[in-house]
């Protein structure tokens, strides 16, 4: 990645590192962009699956309370009901003499309602529990490889995504186009990105002293389905 150096007169120079110094002498900063000696994430590391979390549980979770407060939307406007097809909360023979629901039956996944009419375009939550899969199901193996101000991370041996701690690079992934961020806060690696979707994500790797286990925790803030954690232990293989 190409690197922009500025230029200054040396009174200049002298005067922001002597402001630079009194900064970091009084903030407290606990960001650092240099490898902390003592954080032992260097390895390969295996995941516990019985001692993390269920992503798909945290996912259902998050895009079934989006699902709900859509439908409640739609119902205020008189476009449909909460208890209309596919909401958990409509039975059997309720609404019509046939049994179908009153009115039209608006999908949030696919347009158009039972008696052809275009129906009602909303979010795709069918793709969005997909995007989420994707980007919060732990890989089942880790490499992190970790220099003076460079992290390498490989999983499920595909080949390894390099940080240079205190860069931001540009990067496409999995869940769309972010500006990432890496950096140390004490000895717990943390990448924070932000996506063009005006999603935000953090990722944090730090080793547990007592366990010596390897915790991760993926936290994605989705513009429709709001804030997910989920945490994954990894033990060296």
């Amino acid at each position: 990645m190409p690197r922009m150096f500025l230029t200054f007169q040396s009174t200049t120079v002298s005067a922001v590192l002597g402001a630079a110094v009194v900064a970091l002498a009084t903030s407290g900063c606990a960001t650092s962009t240099a490898y902390p000696a003592d954080s032992h994430l260097a390895g390969n590391w295996q995941l516990d699956r019985a001692a993390s979390d269920d992503p798909d549980v945290v996912i259902a979770k998050a895009v079934n309370q989006a699902e709900a407060r859509f439908r409640k939307r739609l119902a205020r406007y008189g476009m449909g009901a909460p208890g209309g097809q596919g909401s958990a909360d409509s039975a059997p023979g309720q609404g019509s003499p046939d049994g179908a629901p009153e009115g039209p039956d608006y999908s949030l996944d696919t347009p158009g309602d039972r008696y052809g009419g275009p129906g009602l375009v909303g979010p795709d939550f069918r793709g969005l529990r997909q995007r989420l899969r994707q980007a919060l199901y732990p890989p089942r193996t880790l490499m992190l490889d970790v220099d003076d101000g460079e992290v390498d991370i490989g999983a499920d041996r595909l080949p390894p995504r390099e940080y240079h701690v205190g860069e931001k690079i540009s990067r496409i992934d999995e869940y769309g186009t972010a500006i990432i961020t890496p950096s140390f806060v004490h000895e717990q690696f943390v990448l924070k990105s932000r996506y063009t979707s005006r999603a935000q994500r953090m990722d944090s790797y730090n080793v547990d002293p007592a366990s010596g286990a390897l915790n991760v925790t993926e936290q994605i803030t989705d513009p429709m389905a709001g804030r997910m954690i989920v945490h994954s232990v990894y033990r060296r293989g």
